[in-house]
């Protein structure tokens, strides 16, 4: 019996740390939609993990927001997300807790 194994992997690359007071280098409106939308703590100590894939077969483009115990994960690439993005997966997000 053979064994696949995948033909590559994936895995979380921090991009950046601070508080959404700080807002982020990479994205203007990012830590603005984020004290809107989300009730992540205003004074939480964040890290951005973002994950990518460059291969054309393989679409992956995930970011992640850690805070505390708690991850929030956007479906988008972090200089890409949309103020909707950041809604409908806060509303999934909370929906799963």
């Amino acid at each position: 019996m053979t064994v696949l194994k995948p033909s590559h992997e994936h895995g979380w690359k921090s991009v950046t740390k601070g508080k959404l007071s700080s807002g982020f280098p990479f994205h203007p409106k990012l830590a603005e939609w984020l004290s809107t939308y989300t009730t992540i703590p205003k004074d939480s100590e964040l890290e951005i993990l973002e994950v990518s894939c460059g291969e054309v077969s393989c679409p992956t483009e995930e970011t992640l927001i850690v805070w505390g115990k708690q991850e929030f994960r956007i479906s988008r690439k972090k200089e890409m997300i949309s103020k909707m993005d950041v809604d409908l997966s806060w509303k999934r997000f909370v929906e799963k807790s």
